[in-house]
């Protein structure tokens, strides 16, 4: 390189060098700059002390009328109404929230019960949403609305669970007026085994100022209402000395006392310390300790899994009772009765007993309802019901066997084959009660209709977890009926209750002539519309929330279109039904075993004439136009199959290939044909049926030939270029 040009491109990249060190020098500054701006900035803000701009909550108003019977403190003040409630013998408090819907219906059934038992129980409302209250800074977290709570004196509140309706929260007031109750007699213990689930007995000597250990029983029989709000296990005390020494009870020093808990089958003895007892540990004992063979469910209205746990997770099938009653009535109490029996296992004389003492105060029930209603013109069933009590007492005579002839409630006998059942099968049952008004969503989930569940008050079904099955009891719920249905599930000679319902469509009205609809029908269609022996049918079965199922509907659709376009006397001119195409929501709708289908969608073709043949379209075939008309094809008999598949064809090749199927099926006839005529030689062959079969033939053998003329026709006519194939995937004639 000369001299020259090495001295210039020297001072080029020292020149070059120099700026680019300006260049990074001036980034620096401003890159400093740059942050100390956003310091002063963030200081400046920093240093600001103006309030934060905040939405207010809105001004609270009342929920109740100005005059309400319930003292309402809806700013959320709870200084003064717990003053009132510790100065009250029995308080009622409802914390709401204005927006909870829940909280505005409670609120309602609780100013019934404030007016019910006005100067007995000081009843009061608080908001317990406005911030600025004492409420909402007490309770923070709280976040279910609403909850109500029981005080007795200055005991600790009891939280009620139950249904906020005004039956459930009466039961729940009546239990915090009288927790305790009273026994004198043996047969008052009795009958209260029969109304609840449990009792629990205490003896104590009330000769002392403090009999020991009262306090603490009468402290856990508030408590254990948190736990069961339809008081189905009752704390009772016993005053009688003789009654309890009947049972056993002997207190040998005066600071003793006897606790018991009583059930149907069995009687326990509570441990405890001669000096004092753990309410906690009695609480619990309690609750684990106490069984029943019938059990009220009663679902809080929020998620939870108390339905799976009873009816799932067990494996167990379970009678259920769904009644429109909170309290025990006849209904209940023959449910009972029957539960007992099928337990029975050993015999024991004290659950026969029990049965016997629940079967009458159960007509004494029904007498004293009839009584009241006198006027309604039912005198003659009061007078045989009267005739019943007597009988019932005693073994029926056959002056007992003309009554039960005359009178709708007759004495019934429990049947040797339910009695100790539910220890020799496989299939033991477990009994359960739910309110029906309470819980409709359940029978209508089951495919009860709402008018069905308001026309019977009183539905009795089995649920069978493992054979995902149950079964409906049709006849009236009398005890006979009850055990017979009892009896005939566990020897499998019951029918499942198949679910039918058909969602409301106006399809006939808005189908008018020149369109083509499909129709949805319910189980109780299926064997009318889909098993017809005379009609193939074709069925999509579907469910809600199934995007491909609406893929599917638009394809069957499609391919009724295609096979509604012949009129009908193309139809009756080559003796063809109409192919049906219908659609079904197999959630709703319950089939039989044999009809149902573990994917959606799923489409079954059933042919006439040979229903149990049926097929299913191959879920590994991709769901298209072409593909589903090839099946529907396929499936069809041979001759409708080559009749519709000429209807189809629209171009030379698609005909020349129906005429090779015609002709082959020709040639098969005449075989056919000359068999018979062969076999027809011998005289001992020689009857009308080989003829008539011939003559079938004959008749199958003219058709073929005339429709293979029509095919010739159509070949011909069709002009030398080809015309545009409308079904340009092609169909397959499948053999």
């Amino acid at each position: 390189m000369p001299q020259g040009e090495k001295q210039v491109l020297t001072t080029t990249l020292h020149r070059y060098s120099r700026y680019r060190k300006y260049l990074l020098t001036i980034m620096q500054y401003f890159g400093e700059i740059f942050i100390i701006i956003l310091f002063v900035f963030t200081s400046y803000a920093s240093l600001q002390k103006g309030a934060l701009k905040v939405q207010f909550q809105s001004p609270s108003v009342p929920l109740l009328h100005y005059n309400a019977t319930v003292r309402e403190f809806y700013n959320g003040d709870i200084a003064i109404p717990f003053y009132s409630v510790l100065q009250s013998d029995v308080s009622l408090v409802l914390y709401y929230a204005p927006w909870d819907f829940d909280s505005q219906l409670a609120v309602q059934d609780f100013e019934k019960i404030a007016k019910k038992y006005k100067g007995q129980i000081f009843c009061t409302s608080i908001n317990c949403w406005v911030n600025s209250g004492s409420c909402k800074k007490t309770f923070p977290k709280l976040r279910s609305f609403p909850l109500i709570l029981g005080y007795v004196g200055a005991n600790r509140g009891v939280q009620y669970r139950g249904p906020s309706q005004f039956e459930y929260l009466d039961n729940f007031v009546q239990s915090l007026l009288t927790p305790l109750v009273r026994i004198e007699t043996v047969a008052e213990l009795n009958k209260l085994l029969i109304q609840s689930t449990a009792v629990i007995t205490g003896f104590f000597n009330f000769d002392l100022a403090k009999p020991n250990g009262f306090y603490p029983f009468y402290t856990a029989s508030l408590r254990y209402l948190e736990y069961d709000s339809r008081k189905t296990v009752v704390f009772a005390i016993i005053t009688n000395p003789s009654a309890a020494q009947r049972l056993g009870i002997n207190l040998v020093k005066p600071h003793q006392f006897d606790l018991r808990l009583h059930m149907w089958n069995e009687t326990l003895i509570y441990p405890y310390n001669e000096n004092s007892i753990d309410t906690s540990h009695l609480l619990q004992w309690i609750y684990y300790r106490s069984h029943s063979p019938m059990q009220f469910i009663s679902p809080n209205g929020r998620k939870n899994q108390m339905i799976q746990h009873h009816l799932i997770e067990q494996q167990r099938p379970s009678l259920i009772l769904f009644t429109s009653s909170a309290r025990p009535s006849y209904q209940t109490m023959v449910v009972k009765e029957v539960a007992f029996s099928y337990h029975n296992c050993v015999s024991s004389p004290r659950i026969t007993k029990l049965v016997q003492e629940s079967e009458i105060h159960r007509d004494a029930m029904e007498f004293s309802r009839l009584e009241f209603a006198r006027q309604c013109g039912i005198s003659e069933k009061i007078k045989c019901l009267s005739n019943n009590i007597s009988a019932n007492s005693h073994q029926p005579s056959e002056d007992d066997v003309s009554n039960e002839e005359n009178c709708e409630f007759s004495y019934e006998p429990v049947l040797p084959k339910l009695e100790g059942l539910g220890c020799r099968t496989n299939r033991t049952l477990n009994f359960f009660v739910i309110d029906s008004h309470q819980y409709p969503n359940l029978l209508t989930n089951l495919g009860f209709s709402s008018k069905r569940i308001h026309q019977s008050n009183n539905i009795v079904f089995v649920v069978d977890p493992k054979a995902e099955s149950y079964y409906v009891m049709t006849l009236p719920l009398t005890r006979q009926n009850l055990q017979n249905f009892v009896i005939n599930y566990t020897e499998n000679r019951l029918r499942r209750f198949h679910r039918s319902r058909q969602e409301k469509q106006k399809t006939k009205k808005y189908c008018h002539a020149g369109r083509v609809c499909i129709e949805e029908i319910s189980a109780d269609d299926f064997a009318k519309i889909v098993l017809d022996p005379l009609h193939d049918a074709v069925v999509l079965f579907k469910k809600k929330g199934c995007v491909f199922c609406e893929i599917g509907v638009r394809f069957l659709l499609k391919l009724s279109q295609m096979f509604s376009s012949p009129t009908s006397s193309f139809l009756k001119k080559n003796h063809v039904r109409q192919i049906k195409f219908v659609t079904i929501d197999a959630e709703e709708n319950v089939l039989p075993w044999q009809h149902t289908v573990d994917k959606f969608p799923t489409i079954i073709f059933y042919p006439a004439h040979r229903k149990h043949d049926s097929r299913i379209y191959p879920h590994n075939l991709e769901l298209n136009e072409a593909n589903l008309l090839n099946f529907t094809l396929s499936q069809l008999s041979l001759k409708n199959r080559i009749i519709w598949f000429t209807r189809f064809c629209q171009d030379t090749s698609c005909l020349q290939e129906a005429q090779r199927q015609i002709d082959a099926q020709v040639v098969v006839i005449d075989r056919n044909i000359r068999r018979s005529r062969n076999h027809l030689l011998w005289p001992e062959n020689s009857d009308w049926m080989s003829v008539a079969k011939i003559q079938n033939y004959v008749k199958e053998r003219h058709f073929f030939k005339e429709l293979g003329y029509s095919v010739r026709k159509a070949v011909v006519g069709i002009p030398g270029e080809n015309k545009p194939d409308e079904y340009r995937d092609g169909i397959v004639l499948l053999t």
